[in-house]
């Protein structure tokens, strides 16, 4: 029967751990066969056979499947079919399925996963024309963009690259020499559009791919459009020690409620019971914070929280990967996670929520040397940073008054008509914002800005998003979390959306109160409120308004920042706080990208 065997050019590559014998076929094929309920007799079994010079084996047979719409029913099944294709091939091993899989003993046994660098450089070359690719954002902030899909003919020629460096290519499609490709380089899948084809061709194909991925020197690197993004490395390269860690809750919540290909359970009596929405939205906020890592004396690396400094979990960097050995958040106990092809309590593979992230590789590693990222199971580069932080730097822009501010909004009396001279509030009035014909306070309640500007030069209008900040001198990240989290969070609001801005208009109009104080400031600070509804409408209507968000900050100098990137490419070491900051506004300037808007930080010179 396995002549008439008709699948689609997609599988799973993997480097060969140990050796695979026959025995250890057969062990497999019983192990299969035994997690499933009423295995019919095999409709093919074939072990170990050459083709060429590779072995392939292969398995087909029927089980019964509770249907996931009716988990508590006895009486409804669904009789499936499953098949097994395995291809053994220069120390490779490629995995064609369907219903069925191969066991964990025996992955953990005899498979391992092929690096992401040798997917891409196997794969892509620079005649690749690329028209789909699935991006991860290396940031650790809730409110910055976490994924985004990119579909086009040719992505090269339709893609701004701008914030390229900050996205790890999760997954792509690919034409070249008349073939069409896609990959997710994280799982080792790799499909070819064709059509169906018997099982000696697929081993062919598995083959040809094997060939292709193979390490061999002197091997170009990988497409310049892939090259653009955050590169892929192995661990042994790594020369830095680990600084943060977070659960990638954006994946659970997909797989849970989009995808709804797994579920949460928990014990209940002889039995499990699924965990409705209102008991997993706690979990998963639990899991959304960022966890410092500690090197010990024994280079144990512990998790703890940031706040408290309680230890929680612990980390291990491995060969191959970074594996999650312990999580002890008082929300994961007896939380299970479930396959949503088994009903409630029958899915006999079931695993506890931490090891379900630890397999899945849900988590992200952020590092001393802020390059480096790991994300998805792998580790990534990005270089802006050490080549001298030029790029990062055309983002910063000084100004010689916020040296001398003391303080951020400044004293208020009844007397105040406007904001004090030594505050950030009264700087960003005075020098900050001189192009903007028209400013209003949106401080304070439901603000999308300390203050928003408007330029209605009818030539290059401008609307002006300004977060205004005051501390110490510094180059740590702590006192930017606030604003970037503020800035972050309101860039929809950028839009200016019709809906609410009678809401604003009339807020704008009064006087600005402070602290039960009500001064005689107006928070139209700059022009008229006739002037301010005008400003909004213009900007807003106007095709070619920019629009630019900014941090304005006295707890920052330029000048700093630009002597800790000539030491960090003199070969000083880095400092762990200055990756935080590095990070932190690297994730607000992308994020204002995303949303067509200019971010920028205007700091001490």
């Amino acid at each position: 029967m396995i002549d008439e065997l008709q699948a689609s050019k997609s599988c799973y590559f993997f480097r060969q751990r140990t050796p695979i014998t026959a025995s250890a076929i057969t062990a497999l094929f019983r192990a299969v066969r035994g997690a499933q309920i009423s295995a019919s007799n095999n409709f093919f079994s074939f072990s170990r056979k050459p083709h060429g010079a590779a072995l392939w084996s292969s398995l087909c047979f029927q089980f019964d499947r509770t249907p996931t719409f009716l988990p508590g029913s006895d009486s409804v099944v669904d009789r499936v079919t499953g098949y097994l294709l395995i291809v053994e091939y220069r120390g490779h091993i490629a995995i064609f399925k369907s219903q069925i899989d191969v066991t964990p003993e025996f992955a953990k046994r005899h498979l391992e996963r092929v690096s992401p660098k040798e997917v891409d450089r196997g794969l892509t070359s620079k005649d690749s024309i690329f028209d789909r690719v699935r991006l991860r954002n290396m940031s650790l902030s809730r409110f910055a963009l976490r994924s985004k899909t990119l579909e086009g003919d040719n992505l090269q020629n339709n893609v701004g690259m701008a914030s390229s460096a900050r996205f790890a290519p999760l997954g792509y499609s690919f034409r070249e020499a008349g073939e069409h490709y896609s990959t997710t380089p994280r799982t080792g899948r790799i499909a070819q559009r064709a059509d169906r084809a018997g099982h000696l061709d697929l081993v062919d194909y598995a083959c040809s791919i094997v060939d292709r991925i193979h390490p061999r020197p002197g091997r170009p690197s990988s497409s310049p459009f892939l090259a653009a993004f955050a590169r892929p490395m192995e661990l042994s390269e790594l020369t830095a020690a680990p600084s943060q860690f977070a659960v990638d809750t954006a994946i659970l919540k997909q797989a849970i409620f989009d995808d709804k290909i797994i579920r949460l359970v928990k014990p209940d009596g002889p039995g499990f019971r699924e965990l409705p929405q209102a008991e997993v939205d706690p979990i998963l906020d639990e899991l959304t914070a960022v966890l410092h890592i500690t090197i010990g004396a024994t280079r144990k690396l512990a998790l703890s929280q940031p706040t408290t400094g309680a230890e929680v979990g612990e980390i291990a960097i491995n060969k191959t990967r970074i594996a999650l050995r312990r999580l002890t958040f008082p929300a994961l106990s007896h939380v299970y996670v479930e396959d949503t092809k088994f009903g409630v309590g029958a899915d006999n593979g079931r695993v506890l929520l931490k090891k379900f992230i630890d397999e899945q590789n849900a988590f992200i590693v952020l590092f001393n040397q802020p390059q480096f990222a790991y994300l998805d199971g792998c580790l990534y580069q990005d270089d802006s940073l050490v080549n001298g932080g030029a790029l990062f730097l055309g983002y910063l822009f000084g100004n010689a008054e916020l040296a001398h501010v003391i303080e951020e909004k400044g004293a208020f009396t009844t007397a105040h008509n406007t904001f004090d001279n030594d505050s950030t509030f009264g700087t960003v009035l005075s020098t900050v914002a001189p192009e903007d014909d028209v400013m209003v306070c949106d401080d304070l309640g439901d603000e999308w800005a300390d203050f928003i500007g408007f330029r209605t030069d009818p030539s290059a209008p401008r609307i002006t998003f300004y977060h205004a900040k005051h501390g110490a001198l510094s180059l740590g990240a702590s006192p930017f979390h606030v604003s970037v989290g503020q800035a972050i969070k309101n860039l929809g609001n950028l839009s200016l959306p019709a809906s609410s801005m009678q809401r604003k208009y009339t807020r704008w109009s009064r006087l600005y109160m402070n602290n039960r104080v009500r001064t005689n400031i107006s928070r139209t600070c700059r022009g008229t409120p006739a002037d301010t509804q005008a400003a909004v409408e213009f900007c807003r209507d106007a095709p070619h308004t920019t629009k630019r968000v900014a941090i304005v900050t006295s707890s920052l100098s330029k000048t700093a920042v630009r002597q800790a990137f000539l030491d960090i490419a003199a070969g000083a070491p880095v400092d762990p706080y200055f990756v935080q900051l590095y990070w932190l506004l690297s994730s607000f300037f992308a994020a204002c990208t995303e949303v067509g808007a200019f971010g920028c930080v205007i700091c001490q010179e």
